[in-house]
């Protein structure tokens, strides 16, 4: 069977104070696309991302931007090698550094709408969380979180893996079902390091605000296919993206399936474009194949020397 290589990119929650550092260190590139980076965001990411503290390098506003950044160093350095991947996708904000792959934006004009859409989200007014739930079976959780919906908003927002699903809504709500799962005392829970609600109807006014940065930009044709977060399936036009990245904000990120239709397309090699979040996933998802984390200076000198 031939081999043929998926790109993926994690979204917020994958980032960490040091992220980047031994790419600017090693890398002239490095250095170049930071500069631009805090250019167009007027932020110092390099000073956020390198020292962080976490609870800044977290809020939304600063997390979207520095994780886009980093992850489209590597996504430069790898093409530099003749590197190119069959197919890509991104979990959530990552679905932004999967269309700079893909030829749909350059790195300024999504760095641009990110900024935008982390504004948008970090300006709902409704105090909101997330949890990952592992290991327990969906019909219940869905039945658990069904119960707590006549009170508030909660909904099942990421399907990762079989075996783990992310739950977001009112912080109250969350914490509601964080406490009863650890009374039942089947499955696990992990509180997001995240701010808001996403991917639940919470977020619909920051995607109603976010649709006409989206009807300003202007998607070229794609040159690598794309799974979409929203359908699991192909984006067959540019077209298709401005309404698909609008919803995307509230809707559940269908990461499971999407890794299987990768699979289904003859994808067999996944690099994770830094983050190690979602190589986590593939392993849970696709035992057989073969996947990688990508995001320091050496997991790059590793591959590149193969």
């Amino acid at each position: 069977m031939s081999e043929q290589v998926a790109f993926l990119f994690p979204g917020q929650g994958s980032q960490y104070v040091g992220m980047g550092s031994s790419l600017y260190q090693e890398f002239a590139l490095a250095k170049t696309i930071f500069s631009e980076a805090e250019e167009i965001t007027g932020l110092p990411l390099r000073q956020y991302c390198f020292e962080g503290p976490l609870a800044q390098l977290t809020r939304t506003e600063i997390a979207q931007p520095a994780i886009l950044t980093v992850e489209y160093i590597i996504l430069r350095l790898l093409k530099e090698e003749g590197i190119e991947p069959a197919w890509v996708a991104g979990h959530s904000l990552g679905e932004y550094a999967a269309l700079i792959a893909a030829g749909a934006l350059s790195f300024a004009a999504a760095l641009a709408l990110v900024k935008k859409r982390a504004a948008h989200m970090a300006a709902v007014q409704v105090e909101g969380g997330m949890a990952a739930v592992l290991n327990l079976p969906v019909d219940r959780l869905e039945k658990m979180v069904q119960d707590l919906q006549t009170e508030g908003t909660i909904v099942l927002a990421n399907y990762n893996t079989p075996t783990q699903i992310v739950i977001s809504g009112e912080k109250k709500l969350v914490n509601q079902l964080v406490e009863k799962i650890k009374e039942e005392g089947e499955g696990r829970v992990v509180p997001l390091e995240v701010e808001g609600a996403f991917h639940s109807p919470i977020m619909k006014p920051a995607a109603e605000n976010f649709r006409l940065d989206l009807k300003k930009t202007s998607f070229s044709a794609l040159k690598t296919p794309i799974i979409s977060n929203v359908t699991a399936e192909a984006v067959l036009s540019s077209d298709q993206l401005p309404l698909l990245l609008e919803k995307q904000i509230y809707s559940p990120v269908r990461w499971t399936e999407s890794i299987e239709k990768l699979a289904s397309l003859g994808c067999n090699i996944f690099f994770e474009l830094g983050g190690k979040i979602l190589t986590g996933m593939v392993k849970k998802i696709l035992p057989a194949a073969k996947s990688y984390a990508l995001r320091e200076s050496r997991d790059l000198k590793k591959y590149l020397q193969k």
